[in-house]
């Protein structure tokens, strides 16, 4: 076998803007791993001319795992390039994965982007529009998606930036580009076309979009809506993407760090046990030089039974939670 294989993967776009920004932000993650990356779609993708993508055809992530196969890998590692926990993470990509009958080949998929480092991204890209408190309505807004935990992820980055950046809730209004009818989907409400109704001074629309495409590119479907909905008069500006920050290999690399199969358990277990073979090292430097051997071995079953007691009640505190 061929040890590991890492995908940086994204939703995937018809717009070739798209595969390009996913294969920079993959050679930036390579650089900061010292491992190959290699930019991979969920989907879509592979419809865009090739010579559209410098002569290299788009991969997506069924070809992916083939090669992977036909490459003797071990397992799949996946960066996932999305903000929440989108279903094409948590169910798309492992039913692929499970059809093409991997035989012994893991799977592993990193947790999304979703935590305070992308609050400070998003300030960044919003002051870079030249916005100042006061100066208009900031519009957070997200594609709309079928499940909450996603809107969930945009809702909270809204309270989190207006706490930090002392607004109301009619200063940064959280938005939907587009929504599924029915009133299950209702949580994706506002929609931008009608929240944009309620700006005051100019509109920002801070862009909870990864990549450019369809939806986020400068034509694409959020500037389209604002065009033709904003009302007469009303001056209004895109926010950069998140995907253009610099930020984002870093943060890209931390997420690659964090194998959920590594929990804090296992990590304090690690640590406990190091922390035992170094207490005689520690010992010698603090206890005083006429310390009898019999004293010596004393204070180090003394320190081994407060680090068990420490581990158990952390140990516990785990299961209590999760619980």
């Amino acid at each position: 076998m061929a040890g590991t294989r890492i995908l940086l993967v994204d939703n995937g776009s018809y717009e070739p803007a798209a595969t390009l920004a996913l294969r920079g932000l993959a050679q930036e993650v390579s650089k900061l791993i010292g491992q190959p990356v290699l930019p991979v779609s969920t989907m879509h993708s592979t419809k865009i001319d090739s010579a559209l993508l410098g002569g290299q055809p788009a991969v997506i992530f069924e070809g992916a795992v083939q090669q992977a196969k036909l490459d003797g890998i071990d397992e799949i590692v996946i960066i996932p390039l999305f903000i929440g926990p989108s279903r094409a993470i948590t169910e798309y990509l492992p039913k692929v994965f499970a059809d093409a009958q991997p035989g012994a080949m893991k799977l592993s998929i990193r947790e999304p982007l979703f935590g305070p480092e992308l609050i400070s991204m998003l300030i960044d890209n919003l002051k870079s529009t030249g916005w100042t408190k006061g100066s208009g309505t900031v519009y957070l807004c997200d594609h709309g998606s079928p499940i909450p935990e996603v809107t969930r992820c945009r809702n909270f980055f809204a309270v989190s930036l207006r706490n930090q950046l002392g607004l109301n809730e009619d200063e940064l209004i959280a938005c939907s580009m587009e929504r599924r009818d029915g009133p299950e989907y209702d949580f994706n409400e506002p929609l931008l076309e009608h929240a944009l109704q309620q700006a005051k001074g100019e509109a920002i629309i801070l862009m909870l979009f990864l990549l450019p495409g369809r939806h986020a590119g400068g034509d694409g479907d959020v500037a389209t809506i604002a065009k033709e909905h904003a009302p007469d008069g009303l001056r209004w500006k895109l926010s950069p993407l998140l995907g253009t920050h610099p930020v984002l290999p870093a943060l890209l690399f931390r997420r690659h760090l964090y194998a959920p199969g590594f929990k804090s358990a296992k990590i304090a277990v690690i640590a406990s046990v190091l922390s035992m073979g170094l207490l005689p090292v520690l010992i010698g430097v603090i206890a005083p030089k006429n310390l009898g051997l019999g004293d010596r071995l004393i204070l180090w079953l003394g320190g081994v039974a407060l680090i068990c007691a420490t581990l158990i009640f952390f140990l516990k505190a785990k299961v209590w939670k999760k619980a």
